[in-house]
Protein backbone atom coordinates (compact mmCIF):
# COMPACT_ATOMS: atom_id res chain seq x y z
CA UNK A 1 0.00 0.00 0.00
CA UNK A 2 2.75 2.04 0.82
CA UNK A 3 4.79 1.88 -2.73
CA UNK A 4 1.35 2.56 -4.30
CA UNK A 5 0.81 5.69 -2.20
CA UNK A 6 4.44 6.65 -3.39
CA UNK A 7 4.05 6.03 -6.76
CA UNK A 8 1.09 8.28 -7.08
CA UNK A 9 2.80 10.82 -5.30
CA UNK A 10 5.85 10.76 -8.16
CA UNK A 11 4.20 10.58 -11.02
CA UNK A 12 2.02 13.25 -10.04
CA UNK A 13 5.07 15.06 -9.15
CA UNK A 14 6.69 14.13 -12.67
CA UNK A 15 3.37 15.42 -14.51
CA UNK A 16 3.53 19.26 -12.65
CA UNK A 17 7.32 19.19 -13.32
CA UNK A 18 6.72 18.26 -17.27
CA UNK A 19 3.48 20.77 -16.86
CA UNK A 20 6.07 23.82 -15.64
CA UNK A 21 8.60 22.61 -18.23
CA UNK A 22 6.03 23.25 -21.00
CA UNK A 23 4.88 26.65 -19.80
CA UNK A 24 8.45 27.39 -19.23
CA UNK A 25 9.08 26.80 -22.93
CA UNK A 26 6.10 28.15 -23.89
CA UNK A 27 6.46 31.36 -22.67
CA UNK A 28 10.20 31.48 -23.79
CA UNK A 29 8.92 31.19 -27.38
CA UNK A 30 6.39 34.31 -27.12
CA UNK A 31 8.34 37.42 -28.83
CA UNK A 32 10.03 39.92 -26.13
CA UNK A 33 8.49 43.25 -25.94
CA UNK A 34 11.47 44.93 -27.27
CA UNK A 35 12.35 48.94 -26.35
CA UNK A 36 13.50 49.20 -30.39
CA UNK A 37 10.60 51.29 -32.36
CA UNK A 38 12.87 51.58 -34.99
CA UNK A 39 16.93 50.48 -36.85
CA UNK A 40 18.78 50.18 -40.02
CA UNK A 41 22.28 49.54 -40.30
CA UNK A 42 22.07 50.07 -44.18
CA UNK A 43 22.94 46.51 -44.58
CA UNK A 44 19.93 45.99 -46.56
CA UNK A 45 19.73 49.15 -48.89
CA UNK A 46 17.43 51.78 -48.46
CA UNK A 47 14.18 49.76 -48.35
CA UNK A 48 12.84 51.62 -45.54
CA UNK A 49 13.49 55.76 -46.48
CA UNK A 50 12.14 57.54 -48.48
CA UNK A 51 14.33 59.99 -50.79
CA UNK A 52 13.41 63.32 -50.99
CA UNK A 53 16.22 65.16 -52.76
CA UNK A 54 19.29 63.80 -54.34
CA UNK A 55 20.94 60.88 -54.76
CA UNK A 56 21.23 59.16 -51.45
CA UNK A 57 23.40 56.18 -51.42
CA UNK A 58 24.43 53.23 -49.24
CA UNK A 59 28.62 53.15 -49.40
CA UNK A 60 32.07 52.03 -47.04
CA UNK A 61 33.46 52.05 -45.24
CA UNK A 62 30.90 52.30 -42.28
CA UNK A 63 30.36 52.29 -38.80
CA UNK A 64 30.35 48.74 -39.71
CA UNK A 65 29.65 48.10 -42.93
CA UNK A 66 27.74 49.77 -45.31
CA UNK A 67 26.72 52.93 -44.47
CA UNK A 68 23.98 55.87 -46.05
CA UNK A 69 25.96 58.61 -47.86
CA UNK A 70 24.45 61.95 -48.48
CA UNK A 71 24.87 63.78 -52.03
CA UNK A 72 26.98 66.16 -53.99
CA UNK A 73 25.87 69.15 -56.21
CA UNK A 74 27.95 71.51 -59.02
CA UNK A 75 25.62 74.57 -57.54
CA UNK A 76 23.45 75.54 -54.88
CA UNK A 77 21.25 72.59 -53.53
CA UNK A 78 19.67 70.93 -50.71
CA UNK A 79 19.35 66.99 -50.16
CA UNK A 80 17.03 65.38 -48.03
CA UNK A 81 15.99 61.87 -46.64
CA UNK A 82 13.20 60.40 -44.11
CA UNK A 83 12.29 57.41 -43.08
CA UNK A 84 9.56 55.45 -45.37
CA UNK A 85 7.36 55.27 -41.94
CA UNK A 86 6.06 57.76 -39.43
CA UNK A 87 7.41 56.94 -36.19
CA UNK A 88 4.70 56.96 -33.81
CA UNK A 89 5.86 58.06 -30.07
CA UNK A 90 1.62 57.79 -28.70
CA UNK A 91 1.70 56.27 -25.03
CA UNK A 92 5.63 55.99 -25.15
CA UNK A 93 8.18 57.89 -22.75
CA UNK A 94 12.15 57.90 -22.60
CA UNK A 95 12.71 58.36 -26.25
CA UNK A 96 15.84 59.06 -27.80
CA UNK A 97 17.47 58.54 -31.30
CA UNK A 98 20.81 57.37 -31.67
CA UNK A 99 23.23 56.96 -35.06
CA UNK A 100 26.61 57.18 -35.47
CA UNK A 101 27.72 59.71 -38.11
CA UNK A 102 30.89 60.43 -40.03
CA UNK A 103 31.16 64.17 -41.75
CA UNK A 104 33.45 66.75 -43.29
CA UNK A 105 31.07 69.72 -43.97
CA UNK A 106 32.93 72.67 -45.30
CA UNK A 107 33.31 75.94 -43.87
CA UNK A 108 31.07 78.04 -46.43
CA UNK A 109 27.93 80.10 -45.48
CA UNK A 110 25.18 77.96 -47.16
CA UNK A 111 26.30 74.54 -46.40
CA UNK A 112 24.76 73.08 -43.55
CA UNK A 113 23.84 69.21 -42.28
CA UNK A 114 20.41 68.99 -39.98
CA UNK A 115 18.33 66.33 -38.03
CA UNK A 116 15.07 66.55 -38.09
CA UNK A 117 11.95 64.44 -36.14
CA UNK A 118 8.97 65.67 -38.50
CA UNK A 119 9.26 69.06 -38.84
CA UNK A 120 11.14 69.61 -35.51
CA UNK A 121 15.20 69.77 -35.17
CA UNK A 122 16.48 67.54 -33.01
CA UNK A 123 20.72 67.64 -34.68
CA UNK A 124 22.60 70.30 -35.78
CA UNK A 125 26.16 69.01 -37.26
CA UNK A 126 26.39 72.18 -39.01
CA UNK A 127 24.63 75.47 -38.82
CA UNK A 128 24.18 77.00 -42.47
CA UNK A 129 25.67 80.64 -41.71
CA UNK A 130 29.12 78.58 -40.05
CA UNK A 131 32.13 79.29 -41.15
CA UNK A 132 34.80 76.93 -39.97
CA UNK A 133 35.09 73.47 -41.25
CA UNK A 134 33.10 70.98 -39.16
CA UNK A 135 35.20 67.57 -39.08
CA UNK A 136 34.90 63.70 -37.07
CA UNK A 137 38.11 63.00 -38.61
CA UNK A 138 37.15 60.60 -40.52
CA UNK A 139 35.69 58.66 -37.95
CA UNK A 140 32.76 57.53 -36.91
CA UNK A 141 31.01 59.29 -33.94
CA UNK A 142 28.03 58.33 -32.41
CA UNK A 143 25.13 60.83 -31.66
CA UNK A 144 22.00 60.71 -29.36
CA UNK A 145 19.46 63.14 -29.67
CA UNK A 146 16.12 63.11 -26.72
CA UNK A 147 12.50 62.95 -28.81
CA UNK A 148 9.46 64.36 -27.60
CA UNK A 149 6.51 62.02 -25.25
CA UNK A 150 4.38 61.28 -27.57
CA UNK A 151 5.51 62.34 -30.69
CA UNK A 152 4.80 61.52 -34.13
CA UNK A 153 7.15 62.10 -37.57
CA UNK A 154 9.73 60.91 -40.05
CA UNK A 155 13.68 60.71 -39.16
CA UNK A 156 15.04 62.71 -41.35
CA UNK A 157 18.15 63.84 -42.61
CA UNK A 158 19.16 67.11 -44.63
CA UNK A 159 21.88 68.78 -46.05
CA UNK A 160 22.79 72.06 -48.00
CA UNK A 161 25.66 72.77 -50.31
CA UNK A 162 27.16 75.32 -52.17
CA UNK A 163 28.91 73.40 -54.77
CA UNK A 164 30.85 69.70 -54.38
CA UNK A 165 34.81 71.64 -54.09
CA UNK A 166 34.70 73.71 -51.75
CA UNK A 167 31.11 74.35 -50.05
CA UNK A 168 30.37 70.49 -49.95
CA UNK A 169 29.04 68.68 -47.23
CA UNK A 170 29.81 64.68 -47.04
CA UNK A 171 27.65 63.36 -44.32
CA UNK A 172 27.47 59.35 -43.63
CA UNK A 173 25.17 57.99 -41.10
CA UNK A 174 25.03 54.64 -39.60
CA UNK A 175 23.49 52.14 -37.24
CA UNK A 176 20.23 54.35 -36.67
CA UNK A 177 18.34 53.29 -33.60
CA UNK A 178 14.94 54.63 -32.00
CA UNK A 179 14.78 53.74 -28.59
CA UNK A 180 11.98 53.86 -26.04
CA UNK A 181 13.30 52.53 -22.76
CA UNK A 182 10.75 54.79 -20.07
CA UNK A 183 14.33 56.84 -18.65
CA UNK A 184 13.57 60.39 -19.13
CA UNK A 185 16.45 62.42 -19.41
CA UNK A 186 17.55 65.30 -16.94
CA UNK A 187 17.58 68.52 -18.46
CA UNK A 188 20.76 70.60 -16.78
CA UNK A 189 21.50 74.30 -17.51
CA UNK A 190 25.97 75.21 -18.13
CA UNK A 191 24.84 78.43 -19.28
CA UNK A 192 22.69 81.07 -18.17
CA UNK A 193 23.30 84.97 -18.75
CA UNK A 194 21.02 88.03 -18.92
CA UNK A 195 23.76 90.23 -17.99
CA UNK A 196 21.78 92.51 -15.60
CA UNK A 197 23.92 91.96 -12.75
CA UNK A 198 27.34 91.56 -14.18
CA UNK A 199 29.56 90.34 -16.65
CA UNK A 200 31.45 88.28 -13.84
CA UNK A 201 31.61 85.19 -15.82
CA UNK A 202 32.88 86.79 -19.11
CA UNK A 203 36.56 88.26 -20.51
CA UNK A 204 36.19 90.74 -22.67
CA UNK A 205 38.37 92.32 -25.16
CA UNK A 206 37.66 96.52 -25.42
CA UNK A 207 35.38 97.84 -27.18
CA UNK A 208 33.41 94.65 -25.37
CA UNK A 209 31.79 96.17 -22.42
CA UNK A 210 27.88 96.06 -20.71
CA UNK A 211 25.73 98.12 -21.87
CA UNK A 212 22.61 99.15 -20.42
CA UNK A 213 19.93 99.51 -22.85
CA UNK A 214 20.90 97.55 -25.85
CA UNK A 215 19.72 94.43 -25.07
CA UNK A 216 16.01 91.82 -25.02
CA UNK A 217 13.48 95.15 -24.33
CA UNK A 218 15.77 97.61 -22.91
CA UNK A 219 17.82 95.56 -20.95
CA UNK A 220 21.41 95.34 -19.94
CA UNK A 221 24.04 93.28 -22.64
CA UNK A 222 27.07 92.65 -23.76
CA UNK A 223 27.65 95.57 -26.40
CA UNK A 224 30.85 96.05 -28.79
CA UNK A 225 30.14 99.57 -30.37
CA UNK A 226 31.01 101.48 -33.42
CA UNK A 227 34.65 102.20 -32.15
CA UNK A 228 34.85 105.24 -34.01
CA UNK A 229 38.75 105.78 -35.13
CA UNK A 230 40.22 101.93 -35.42
CA UNK A 231 39.43 98.45 -36.90
CA UNK A 232 39.48 95.82 -34.42
CA UNK A 233 38.37 92.06 -33.41
CA UNK A 234 37.65 91.80 -30.45
CA UNK A 235 36.31 88.91 -28.27
CA UNK A 236 33.90 88.39 -25.46
CA UNK A 237 35.00 84.84 -24.11
CA UNK A 238 32.85 82.87 -21.30
CA UNK A 239 35.77 81.99 -18.77
CA UNK A 240 34.68 79.17 -16.74
CA UNK A 241 35.51 76.13 -18.77
CA UNK A 242 31.89 73.93 -20.29
CA UNK A 243 31.81 70.03 -19.80
CA UNK A 244 29.71 68.60 -22.26
CA UNK A 245 31.34 64.75 -21.52
CA UNK A 246 28.52 62.29 -20.72
CA UNK A 247 25.37 65.11 -22.27
CA UNK A 248 23.78 65.22 -25.04
CA UNK A 249 21.16 67.26 -26.95
CA UNK A 250 23.07 70.48 -25.99
CA UNK A 251 21.25 73.58 -27.28
CA UNK A 252 22.62 76.92 -26.68
CA UNK A 253 20.29 80.08 -27.73
CA UNK A 254 20.82 83.60 -27.64
CA UNK A 255 19.81 87.23 -28.78
CA UNK A 256 21.71 89.12 -31.05
CA UNK A 257 22.19 92.66 -32.21
CA UNK A 258 24.13 93.48 -35.90
CA UNK A 259 24.63 96.63 -37.30
CA UNK A 260 26.99 97.48 -39.84
CA UNK A 261 27.20 100.05 -42.42
CA UNK A 262 29.30 98.40 -44.84
CA UNK A 263 30.56 94.27 -45.90
CA UNK A 264 33.60 95.05 -43.91
CA UNK A 265 32.25 94.02 -40.81
CA UNK A 266 30.85 90.44 -39.15
CA UNK A 267 30.12 88.82 -35.75
CA UNK A 268 29.99 85.01 -34.80
CA UNK A 269 29.84 82.54 -32.19
CA UNK A 270 33.13 80.63 -31.73
CA UNK A 271 32.82 77.46 -30.01
CA UNK A 272 36.01 75.54 -29.57
CA UNK A 273 37.71 78.48 -32.17
CA UNK A 274 34.65 77.35 -34.81
CA UNK A 275 32.48 79.77 -36.19
CA UNK A 276 29.65 77.89 -36.05
CA UNK A 277 27.06 80.83 -36.53
CA UNK A 278 28.09 84.22 -38.20
CA UNK A 279 26.17 87.19 -39.60
CA UNK A 280 28.07 89.30 -42.31
CA UNK A 281 27.36 92.34 -44.62
CA UNK A 282 25.85 95.55 -44.12
CA UNK A 283 22.64 96.27 -41.99
CA UNK A 284 20.87 96.49 -39.29
CA UNK A 285 20.04 92.92 -37.83
CA UNK A 286 18.68 91.57 -34.15
CA UNK A 287 17.24 87.87 -33.23
CA UNK A 288 17.42 84.92 -31.69
CA UNK A 289 19.49 81.96 -32.67
CA UNK A 290 19.18 78.18 -31.52
CA UNK A 291 21.47 75.89 -32.46
CA UNK A 292 22.81 72.19 -31.05
CA UNK A 293 26.14 71.66 -30.39
CA UNK A 294 25.97 68.65 -31.90
CA UNK A 295 29.49 68.19 -33.83
CA UNK A 296 31.08 68.57 -30.44
CA UNK A 297 29.66 66.39 -27.64
CA UNK A 298 31.47 64.65 -24.49
CA UNK A 299 34.38 66.93 -24.52
CA UNK A 300 35.03 67.99 -21.08
CA UNK A 301 36.47 71.05 -21.80
CA UNK A 302 34.99 73.77 -24.41
CA UNK A 303 35.40 77.41 -25.00
CA UNK A 304 32.37 79.06 -25.85
CA UNK A 305 33.36 82.95 -27.51
CA UNK A 306 31.32 86.19 -29.72
CA UNK A 307 33.45 87.83 -31.87
CA UNK A 308 32.73 91.30 -33.50
CA UNK A 309 34.89 92.62 -36.17
CA UNK A 310 35.04 95.97 -38.04
CA UNK A 311 37.53 95.87 -40.72
CA UNK A 312 37.30 99.77 -42.31
CA UNK A 313 35.87 101.69 -39.71
CA UNK A 314 36.15 104.68 -42.10
CA UNK A 315 33.56 103.39 -44.66
CA UNK A 316 31.23 101.86 -42.13
CA UNK A 317 31.35 100.68 -38.67
CA UNK A 318 30.04 97.53 -36.78
CA UNK A 319 28.00 97.39 -33.31
CA UNK A 320 27.96 93.34 -32.01
CA UNK A 321 25.35 92.94 -29.27
CA UNK A 322 24.46 89.78 -27.55
CA UNK A 323 21.84 89.43 -24.94
CA UNK A 324 20.12 86.11 -22.58
CA UNK A 325 23.40 83.39 -23.69
CA UNK A 326 21.96 80.09 -22.29
CA UNK A 327 23.12 76.42 -22.70
CA UNK A 328 21.01 73.42 -21.65
CA UNK A 329 22.14 69.62 -22.16
CA UNK A 330 20.62 66.28 -21.87
CA UNK A 331 21.60 63.67 -19.24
Amino acid sequence: MMRTTLRIISLALLASCTAINQKDAFLDGLPRPSNIVFSDDFESGLGKWNIGNGSWITSTPGSGGLALQSPTSTGIATFSIATAATIDLTGKSGCFLEYDARYLLKGLSGVSANVLFGTQKVGTLKDTTGLSDISSATAFVHRKAALPVNGSGRISFVTTVTNDTTGYADLRIDNVVVRCDGTTSTAVTLVDENFEVSAANWSLQSPWALNAGSGVGGSTSLNAPWNGGATFTSFATYSPTVNLANRFGCLLVFYYGYNSNDAAGSMSLEWNSKSIWAKTAGGTITGNVDVYLTAFEDTAANTLQFRCIDANWLTGGVQCTIDQVKLTCQQ
